[in-house]
């Protein structure tokens, strides 16, 4: 039997809040959120816990991200 912990790492932490966003901004397309997705992408291209397969499409991602935070319109719900 696997003695794992059952509490998520911070890896998974980071991407299921990276999810949620992601979420979030397909709703409102708030470049607020679009920011901050690609500042959550850049941290698991970081880690160093995060598998090399995650960081690296993580760091293919964080580019267009970005670019999604200067194209989008300001979100009127989130002020």
């Amino acid at each position: 039997m696997s003695t794992r912990n059952a509490s998520p790492s911070r890896v998974e932490t980071i991407i299921a809040a990276t999810f949620f966003l992601m979420n979030a901004y397909q709703r409102t397309r708030c470049p607020r959120l679009a920011r901050c997705i690609a500042a959550h992408l850049d941290c698991l291209t970081r880690h160093p816990d995060a598998d090399p397969t995650i960081r690296a499409v993580c760091d293919g991602m964080s580019d267009d991200w970005r670019a999604a935070a200067e194209t989008a319109q300001p979100c009127q719900s989130l002020h």
